[in-house]
This record gives structure tokens, C-alpha cells and sequence, in this order.
């Protein structure tokens, strides 16, 4: 009989969170875990899991998401009353929290740094869940985190902040790096658009910090002709309140282009016919444009944040910037524009002791 592993991910639904669990389920499927391990999966919607369903149990929890009583009640009630009589090998939570279940052992994955994020009144204006989550969050991945034999986290800073916060041993803190590797072939051909372009793409959060990009661009316009650049933002202001404060606010800035959402492959194509990516979020456990344009070779402005110079690594084209600060970012964005010296080698060395590059590396460890 084959050990059982049990994997809960059950408020994941969209977006990079849910990616991770495909990623997950993927990589058992090409690695051929499952023909070694009996694999449970718990999960918000069966519909989005349609393709496992011939590799894996799974188990639809459609109630999950209808509040945190409800999410709570499952992870440290029903989940210890489901294992209670089970033979569990594993346990991995793919989402944040850490249940209270019987098993020989214990995983779990964390992808929201908001705990490290100072929020303020702009974060409580247009999204005050991530403005109490920046409050409250830590407190919850507190729950029980020492059951764990390992945490996993995906860049060293969040290790580093974690260790702190949960007065945790560094080795037992897992870094898994969300590496990308793109096909560029197919945009080879594609040539550089005239004017000079910059280019941000990103759903709409007001953490993403679209309007920094925006305030630059209108300050430098008044000091260059503004017929020598443009400014590319995916946003059209139909998103939600921030989108639409910040496409009326900079409407008339006539360089710059709203969008609205683009599709990964109008991304990728904007990659290689744009001139230098900007990316000025605040809030990041990665941050993917980073990663797809270096394999662009795409010159960079990035945020002088942990996150941002350790996605970069080590990379021949890029300069950062002050998140709060509009006039750096002109004064380096006219300087790209120029053709003046403004981008370097950027480096950086890993310092986790403990990284892994797969879940079959997570859980040979065990």
C-alpha cells in the first residue's frame, strides 16, 4: 500500500496562488510521484482540478471561501477530525495556514508577504483586506507553524523576515525560487517599437503602484519633448476604484497608454518590442514581469525593494529606484530615454541555507 499525501490548498481559486498548485500537481505527474504516493487533494472547486482527477483523490470544500469562520472551522477542526483515523504520510497546506491534523508529517507553503508590509491609508482606501491582513496575518501563520517539519517560502528575504517572526530555525525554512523559463523563439522577428517604450504589466492593485510611473512621466514631459517616449500601463480604469483614480488623473498625459489586461502572448510581445520594463510594485513574493523580461533582455527600472534585487539576481541591464519617490524614477527614466549611462550589472548571492528546486526534493528531505 502507498504512503498518503495530503495536500490543502482550498481558498486557492485564481491567479499566481492558484498557479502554484497546478505547478504542484504538475511536477507529481512528470516526476511520477503518484505511482509512489497515494495523493488526496483538498481544493475550492473541483471544476479547476478537472485534468488531475485520473492521478489524484479529490475532494471539492465549495464552502471554503464564503468566510474566514468557515476557513478557519476547516483547517483546525475538520481537517483534524479527517485524519484522525488515517494512516497520513504527509500533510502539505498549500496556502498559508498550518491545520491541526494527525499526520507523521507536516508542510506548509506560505505566498502572502503582506505580514512584512507596512499599510497605510491608501491600502485601507482601496483594499482593506490587505490592510487588515498586514495587521492580522502574522498572527495567523503563528497557528501551529512548529508542527511543521519545513516551511516554504519563495525568496530569502521572506525566509529572513519569517525566521523573526516565528522565532523559527533557518534550516527549517524551505526557499523554492519560482524559476520561469520562456520560449522566445516565436517573437524573434518582432523589432522595437519607435518611440522609446516602457512598458508595466500588471493586473490592477494599488500596491502595483501604477501612479508612481504615471507622476514621472507627466514631471518629465516637462522637461523633454515628450514625442521621444511613450509609457505602456495594462490597466483602463475599468478594473476597480484605484484603476479608474488613476486613468482620471493621468487621462491627459497623452504619452501615456492604458490598455486595460492584456493576454500573455500581447505580454510577451510588448517584452520584445518595448524599450525598458518598469516594475514599482511595493508588494511582491516574486514578481513574474521581472523574470519574463530578463529572458527578453530587457533593460529594467525595478523597485529598490529585497524582492526586486533578488528576482533580478544577477543581471547585466537594470537600475532601481525609491517606490515614494516620482522624481527618481524621472531622472532615470530620461536618462534611459537619452541613451546616458543609467542601467549596470546588478548581483546577487543567495543566503537561505536550506533551498530546494522541487517537491520531490521537499519531500526526499522527509
Amino acid at each position: 500500500m502507498k504512503p498518503t499525501i495530503v495536500v490543502s490548498g482550498i481558498n486557492l481559486f485564481q491567479g499566481g496562488t492558484l498557479t502554484v498548485y497546478y505547478n504542484f500537481c504538475d511536477e507529481i505527474i512528470q516526476s511520477k510521484l503518484y505511482e509512489k504516493y497515494y495523493f488526496i487533494l483538498f481544493v475550492h472547486k473541483v471544476s479547476l482540478f478537472e485534468k488531475y482527477q485520473s492521478y489524484f483523490e479529490i475532494i471539492e470544500l465549495p464552502e471554503s471561501r464564503k468566510s474566514w469562520f468557515k476557513r478557519m472551522y476547516y483547517e483546525y477542526s475538520y481537517f483534524k477530525k479527517y485524519s484522525k483515523d488515517k494512516d497520513i504520510y504527509l500533510w502539505i497546506s498549500i496556502h498559508d495556514m498550518t491545520p491541526k491534523v494527525y499526520a507523521k508529517h507536516q508542510v506548509t507553503y506560505f505566498h502572502n508577504p503582506t505580514f512584512a508590509y507596512k499599510a497605510g491609508w491608501k491600502d485601507f482606501k482601496y483594499n482593506k483586506k490587505v490592510f487588515l491582513f498586514s495587521l492580522f496575518y502574522k498572527y495567523l501563520y503563528k497557528i501551529n507553524v512548529h508542527a511543521n517539519d519545513y516551511v516554504i517560502v519563495q525568496q530569502d528575504w521572506i525566509a529572513s523576515s519569517m525566521q523573526k517572526l516565528l522565532n523559527m530555525d533557518l534550516n527549517h525554512i524551505c526557499v523554492m525560487r519560482a524559476e520561469h523559463e520562456i520560449d522566445t523563439s516565436k517573437y524573434q522577428n518582432i523589432e522595437k517599437i519607435q518611440p522609446y517604450t516602457f512598458f508595466f504589466p500588471s493586473v490592477s492593485r494599488h500596491f502595483k503602484n501604477f501612479e508612481i510611473i504615471c507622476e514621472a512621466t507627466k514631471r518629465l514631459n516637462r522637461e523633454i519633448n515628450q514625442d521621444l517616449y511613450q509609457v505602456v500601463l495594462t490597466i483602463d480604469g475599468s478594473e476597480d476604484t484605484y484603476a479608474k483614480d488613476v486613468v482620471n488623473q493621468y487621462n491627459s498625459v497623452s504619452n501615456i497608454h492604458f490598455t486595460g489586461l492584456l493576454s500573455l502572448d500581447e505580454v510577451f510581445t510588448y517584452y520584445k518590442k518595448s524599450s525598458c520594463l518598469i516594475f514599482p510594485s511595493k508588494l511582491e513574493t516574486w514578481g513574474l514581469p521581472i523574470s519574463e523580461a530578463k529572458e527578453f533582455d530587457l533593460p529594467m527600472i525595478v523597485a529598490d525593494l529585497p524582492y526586486a534585487h533578488e528576482t533580478v539576481g544577477t543581471y547585466d541591464g537594470v537600475c532601481f529606484f525609491d517606490v515614494n519617490d516620482a522624481d527618481d524614477l524621472k531622472v532615470k527614466m530620461k536618462k534611459a530615454i537619452l541613451k546616458e549611462d543609467v542601467f549596470s550589472l546588478a548581483t546577487y548571492k543567495n543566503t537561505s541555507p536550506n533551498v530546494c528546486k522541487s517537491w520531490n526534493e521537499v519531500i526526499t528531505k522527509l
